[in-house]
């Protein structure tokens, strides 16, 4: 069975998720003060993206 439009989404907001675990790894190991913070801000920017990829899945859910 073809998935659907909301099952792909749901599969890129696990994808998120599990890149979200990543970057918050590698923080916990990142030496220079510099690499930290692109760190953060990636993992910064990933959290809005997530945010709205979840907001995209419930509204697939009700329709």
């Amino acid at each position: 069975m073809e998935k659907n439009a909301r099952g792909y989404v749901q599969d890129s907001c696990q994808a998120l998720e599990e890149a979200s675990r990543c970057l918050e790894q590698a923080l916990s190991t990142v030496e220079k003060g510099q690499n930290h913070e692109r760190i953060q801000q990636s993992l910064n920017e990933l959290t809005a993206v997530q945010t709205h990829c979840g907001e995209t899945a419930n509204v697939l859910e009700q329709h």
